[in-house]
């Protein structure tokens, strides 16, 4: 019984590390560390701290929440957290992650051996694969952690390996400051916090068929830990590994080349035409991955907060329909539109991760909402003011906040706001902890 529960925490640990390991994981680390040079340490500790750190305490506090996409929300209320994780569910599925996977395939995995090749035709291939593996809800995690992890991460070691012993070039110094926050902001683009938000059901679903379901309450948190701290390890790893490949390119790249270019010329470099092959595949694999995790998420999320009534499989064929649609815009144009919105979004589910954390300890509602407040309202003020130039004098004031050079300027508002919160619970406003009846998912 023990093997087989390593068997099991194994095999859901390498799903979730390749369902948040997907198009903008493998993008992002490599400029990263092109743009920061000799401080691609600081860059990359920004980004880890966005992705994994801050992702797999909301997967965590979600599933102690309650296990669903809504309860990280709940103590607000009901329409907020599902305003909140349809907002989440929306960028994550048919708008803006998924359909990058497919843009990404086509740009590395593609283009380079394919000139010519039309982003339509990789497209309808990828996302009819996509629908044959993620159909049957059953089969998302085992397809996964089986058989595509583990092809994932022998290309991805064989990458960094290379670096580590026959670096491409030198490590030049960096220009200017502030990498840790620009790798906090750019970590934002994994959307991998949104992507814990909804792996609840994923993880805990599966983990269930698994037969864990009535197990000791001790054994489940066990579990689920073991499983996230697995997937963490590996982002990690990960991560910090292609960071360092992106920062040896300063001599090889133009400084306004994209994320793409970078991430494939570092390859091309490292270990020629069968390189660029061999991340032609892990490219494929790992926006594969990732969007079958998220459409299976998006199919069980709409079949649960609609009661049944959208039946998996409908959402799962919409959902890639639309998918295909905006994969046709490319990666830097849906980096682009889904810049503003995860501005506002982002912020807010960190905020109700972190503040969930202590939820036991909280007794009154308005603790969370007050955090919830201040938390949405200063980050939609200063993405206005960076779109429009509207309500400079506010943008001013928060861009002094502390944190705020860190990118965390939604901090101290949160925190205020809670405080005003907690003294309007304690003068009978609202509802309280025990008010709520929330039964654990797993």
């Amino acid at each position: 019984m023990k093997s087989s529960k390593t068997k099991d925490v194994m095999v859901v640990g390498f799903a979730l590390f390749a369902i948040f390991f997907g198009a903008g994981n493998l993008i992002f680390p490599p400029y990263l560390g092109f743009q920061a040079g000799d401080s691609w340490t600081a860059v990359m500790l920004g980004f880890l701290l966005a992705d994994p750190v801050i992702p797999i305490i909301t997967l965590v506090v979600t599933i102690f929440a309650g296990g669903k996409a809504v309860d990280l929300g709940r103590r607000v209320n009901y329409p907020f957290a599902l305003i909140l994780a349809v907002a989440a569910m929306i960028s994550l599925g048919p708008v803006f992650a998924i359909p990058r996977t497919a843009a990404t395939t086509h740009e590395v995995g593609i283009l380079p051996f394919f000139p010519g090749a039309p982003i339509w035709v990789t497209s309808g291939i990828f996302f009819a694969i996509t629908l044959a593996l993620s159909i049957k809800e059953t089969g998302v995690i085992d397809i996964i952690g089986n058989y595509i992890t583990p092809v994932l991460l022998l290309f991805l070691g064989i990458i960094i390996a290379k670096a580590i012993i026959s670096p491409i070039g030198p490590i030049l110094p960096a220009e200017g400051t502030g990498y840790f926050t620009q790798g906090i902001k750019e970590g934002y683009q994994t959307m991998d916090a949104m992507v814990s938000l909804l792996c609840t059901a994923i993880v805990t679903g599966d983990l269930i068929r698994k037969g864990y379901g009535d197990a000791p309450k001790e054994e489940k948190q066990k579990m689920i830990v073991q499983v996230c701290v697995l997937a963490m390890v590996l982002l990690i790893i990960i991560y910090g590994g292609l960071t360092y490949v992106g920062a040896q390119g300063g001599t090889h790249f133009a400084p306004d080349a994209t994320r793409v270019e970078i991430l494939v010329g570092s390859v091309g470099l490292l270990l020629g035409k069968w390189g660029q092959a061999a991340l032609a595949v892990a490219v494929s694999l790992a926006c594969l991955t990732t969007s079958v995790g998220l459409t299976s998420a998006c199919g069980n999320f709409f079949n649960s907060v609609t009661n049944g009534k959208w039946k998996y499989e409908y959402v799962v064929c919409v959902s890639v329909l639309v998918s295909f649609t905006f994969s046709l815009v490319g990666v830097e144009g849906i980096i682009g539109l889904a810049g503003p919105v995860l501005d506002i979004v982002y912020p807010a589910i960190i905020a109700m991760s972190f503040i969930m954390i202590f939820d036991r300890k909280l007794p009154y509602d308005g603790t969370i909402i007050g955090m919830a407040v201040g938390t949405l309202l200063t980050a939609a003020i200063t993405t206005i003011f960076n779109m429009t130039g509207s309500f400079e004098g506010a943008a001013n004031i928060i861009d002094q906040m502390p944190l705020a050079e860190f990118g965390f300027s939604w901090f101290v508002p949160g925190i205020i706001g809670a405080l005003i919160g907690t003294v309007c619970g304690k003068m009978g406003m609202g509802k309280k902890r025990s008010d709520h009846d929330i039964k654990p998912a797993f």
